[in-house]
C-alpha cells in the first residue's frame, strides 16, 4: 500500500484548521454571554403557557362524534369518566378520558353545563355552556350551514405549551441535609405548619414568621456574595443581624420555606432595562399554586402581602395585577396583609392579618407593574441570575451550572407588552454553541485521523 501523499508544504493541516475555527467560536460564545442585556436573558411567552399548568384541564379541541361533541383534554390526571349537569339538573355520563355533550335538535337555546370528573374529587367541575344549532336552524334563516356549535367557557382552550406545576418547584438538593432538617424544624415549632392548613393559610403563617422572625434589621444592602450563596444562609445571616438583603434576597428566602413546606411557589421579576445600565423599573416577588382553587396568587413578601383576591374571593396573579393597574379598576379588589411595621397607618391590631381594599397597600405594583414591565419566571435551582461580575461563577457550583443551563437551555419565561430580544438571542445562542460543539468533534476525528497517518 503505498504511503498517504504528505500535504503540499506551506499547506495548513485540517486539525489546525479545525482547531483554529473552534477557537473562535469559542471566544465567540464568550463575547456573547459578556456583551447579553438582561433583556436578551429570557424567553418570551404567553400568558397561557405561564398561567396555565398541565394540572388543570385544557381544552385541546373539539370534535364531533355520532350524537354529539366530545372535549379533548390535557390533563394531568386521569378521569375514569364524567357526570354532566345541565342547567344543575342530572343530563348525561360517560367514561373515557373525555366528557362527551349529546345533543338535541329541537333545543336552540344556550345551556349551562357542569361537568364533573369521575370519581369525584379527583378535581374541580368543570363549567361550559353550549348551544347546539342543526342545519334546519340556519336554512330558516337563510344562512345555510351544517349542525354547528356555540361554545363560551373560561377554561383555557387550544394548543400551546403547558407545564406541571412541579416544573417551578426546587427540591433544595444542593443544601446539606443539616440545613433541610433544620428548615423542617422551623417550618414545625416556629411558624407552625399544620397538616389540616390550607394553602392560603400556610402563606399567612409563613409572612408572619419572616417579619416576626427577621424584624426591621433584615431590610437593607445585601453582601456582594449573597449573589451565588443559597437562601438559608442569607436566611440565617438576616436572622442573626449580620446580613440584609432587597426584595430579590427576601424572596429567595421565602421561596424556600414554601416549597419545603410543600408549596408549590415559584420567584417572579419585573423589570425593563438597557445595556444593563438604565434600570426603569425592578422588583421580586412569589407566586404561589392555590389547588383549592386552581390559580397562581401573587404575593410579595418584602412587603408582607399575602395574596389579593378578586371581587368573587378568587387570588389573582401578577399580570392580572398588572391590567388592574392600567386601567385603575381596583373595586371590589381586596388584599391579605399581616399588620406590621409596614402598615402603620392601616386600622387593626399589630401582628394581625387584615383585608383592606388594595390601592391602601398597592404602592409597589404602582411604581413596578409599568406598561413597560418585563416580567419573567425563573425555574429551579432557586439561585439568581449571573449578571456583570462573572468571577462568581467560580464561587459556588450550583450557581455556576444553573446559570449555564438558564443561558443556553432553561430560559427564564417572561411576559412583555413590547418585542423583545430575548427569543432571537437564544437562536443565536444556540447556533454558537452547536456550532462550536460540531468543529470540536470535527477536530477530534481530524487529528485522530491525522495522528493515524502519521503511524502509518
Amino acid at each position: 500500500m503505498d504511503d498517504p501523499l504528505p500535504p503540499p508544504r506551506g499547506s495548513v493541516r485540517p486539525p489546525v484548521l479545525l482547531g483554529l475555527l473552534a477557537g473562535v467560536l469559542f471566544i465567540a460564545n464568550v463575547f456573547h454571554v459578556v456583551t447579553r442585556s438582561w433583556e436578551a436573558s429570557f424567553f418570551q411567552t404567553s400568558y397561557a403557557t405561564i398561567y396555565f399548568p398541565t394540572d388543570v384541564p385544557t381544552i385541546l379541541e373539539w370534535h364531533e362524534r355520532p350524537g354529539g361533541i366530545e372535549a379533548e383534554l390535557r390533563w394531568a390526571a386521569d378521569p375514569e369518566g364524567w357526570v354532566i349537569l345541565k342547567d344543575g339538573e342530572p343530563h348525561a355520563q360517560n367514561d373515557g378520558p373525555y366528557p362527551f355533550f349529546p345533543e338535541l335538535a329541537d333545543d336552540i337555546t344556550w345551556h349551562d353545563y357542569t361537568v364533573i370528573p369521575q370519581p369525584e374529587g379527583i378535581g374541580a367541575p368543570l363549567h361550559i355552556t353550549l348551544r347546539f344549532l342543526p342545519n334546519e336552524y340556519w336554512t330558516s334563516v337563510n344562512l345555510p350551514r351544517p349542525d354547528s356549535y356555540m361554545i363560551r367557557t373560561d377554561l383555557p382552550h387550544g394548543r400551546f405549551t403547558q407545564y406541571p406545576v412541579s416544573e417551578w418547584v426546587d427540591d433544595y438538593a444542593y443544601l446539606d441535609e443539616a440545613d433541610l432538617a433544620a428548615i423542617d424544624r422551623i417550618l414545625a415549632e416556629e411558624v407552625g405548619l399544620e397538616a389540616s392548613d390550607g394553602t392560603l393559610r400556610k402563606l399567612e403563617k409563613l409572612h408572619a414568621h419572616f417579619r416576626d422572625a427577621l424584624g426591621t434589621r433584615c431590610r437593607g444592602n445585601p453582601d456582594h456574595d449573597d449573589r451565588w450563596r443559597d437562601p438559608f444562609t442569607i436566611y440565617q445571616n438576616m436572622r442573626n443581624g449580620t446580613g440584609q438583603g432587597y426584595c430579590t434576597q427576601h424572596t429567595n428566602i421565602f421561596l424556600l420555606f414554601a416549597n419545603r413546606a410543600g408549596l408549590s411557589t415559584r420567584t417572579a421579576v419585573g423589570a425593563r432595562t438597557k445595556g444593563n445600565n438604565f434600570i426603569y423599573t425592578g422588583h421580586a416577588w412569589v407566586e404561589t399554586w392555590v389547588p383549592e382553587q386552581g390559580r397562581w396568587a401573587w404575593g410579595d413578601p418584602s412587603y408582607a402581602l399575602v395574596y389579593v383576591t378578586n371581587p368573587k374571593g378568587e387570588v389573582i396573579n401578577s399580570v392580572d395585577l398588572a391590567t388592574l393597574r392600567k386601567h385603575g379598576t381596583w373595586e371590589g379588589v381586596s388584599a391579605r396583609v399581616y399588620k406590621d411595621w409596614a402598615y402603620p397607618h392601616l386600622a387593626g391590631e399589630e401582628k394581625t392579618f387584615i383585608d383592606v381594599p388594595f390601592p391602601a397597600v398597592g404602592d409597589v405594583v404602582e411604581r413596578q407593574f409599568l406598561t413597560s414591565a418585563i416580567y419573567k419566571w425563573r425555574r429551579p435551582p432557586n439561585v439568581e441570575d449571573l449578571r456583570s461580575d462573572y468571577t462568581l461563577l467560580f464561587k459556588n457550583w450550583t450557581f455556576f451550572w444553573a446559570n449555564l443551563e438558564r443561558y443556553y437551555f432553561k430560559p427564564p419565561l417572561a411576559i412583555a407588552n413590547y418585542p423583545t430580544e430575548g427569543n432571537r438571542t437564544y437562536f443565536v445562542r444556540h447556533l454558537l454553541l452547536w456550532s462550536l460543539l460540531v468543529s470540536l468533534l470535527g477536530w477530534f476525528f481530524a487529528f485522530r485521523r491525522h495522528r493515524q497517518q502519521k503511524q502509518t
